[in-house]
C-alpha cells in the first residue's frame, strides 16, 4: 500500500512539473522559450491585465453604436501617429490592431497609447509583445481625448 501511495505521489509530482499551465510559453528545439503574447496574462495582478498601467483608471464606456464623428477624428490621428508602425490587418513594426478591442479593454488600449513606457515596464502582455517585435512603442504625446478617438476608430475593426 505504501508503494502505491509513493508511486501515486511521484506521478502527481511529474505531472505538475511537466505542465505548462497555459502561461504562454513553450520550449523550442534549441531549448529556448518562445512566448505567445496572446496567451500571456498577469498571474499576480489580473486587474492590470484588464486595465493596463497608466492614467486611465476608470472603465471606459463605449456607446452601443460607433460615434462616427469621433471615429473619423481617430482615423486621422491613427494615420498620422500610428500607421508608421501599426496596420489594421497585418503586423508591421508593431502588432496589427484590427480586433484589438475584442482582446483588450478600451482602458488597456488607451493606457498603451498614453503610457507606452509604463506598459512596457509593468504589463506582462506588453513585455511578451516586446519579445515578438523588434521595435518598442514610443510616447506620441497624445491627450486622453485623442486616445479615446483612436479607440473609437478601432471599434470599426
Amino acid at each position: 500500500m505504501k508503494t502505491l501511495a509513493k508511486l501515486s505521489l511521484a506521478l502527481s509530482f511529474l505531472c505538475v512539473v511537466g505542465c505548462d499551465w497555459g502561461h504562454g510559453t513553450k520550449n523550442t528545439e534549441d531549448g529556448s522559450q518562445e512566448v505567445d503574447s496572446s496567451k500571456i496574462m498577469h498571474i499576480n495582478r489580473p486587474d492590470k491585465a484588464k486595465t493596463g498601467v497608466g492614467p486611465i483608471k476608470e472603465k471606459v464606456e463605449l456607446g452601443m453604436h460607433i460615434d462616427q464623428e469621433m471615429a473619423a477624428k481617430g482615423e486621422k490621428l491613427f494615420k498620422r501617429e500610428c500607421s508608421t508602425c501599426h496596420e489594421i490587418h497585418d503586423s508591421n513594426k508593431g502588432p496589427a490592431l484590427g480586433g484589438v478591442l475584442q482582446e483588450r479593454s478600451p482602458q488597456w488600449v488607451m493606457n498603451m497609447i498614453l503610457n507606452p513606457g509604463g506598459m512596457i515596464e509593468h504589463n506582462v502582455q506588453v513585455k511578451a509583445m516586446k519579445a515578438e517585435y523588434e521595435y518598442t512603442m514610443v510616447d506620441m504625446d497624445l491627450t486622453e481625448e485623442e486616445a479615446r478617438q483612436i479607440v473609437e476608430y478601432l471599434r470599426n475593426y
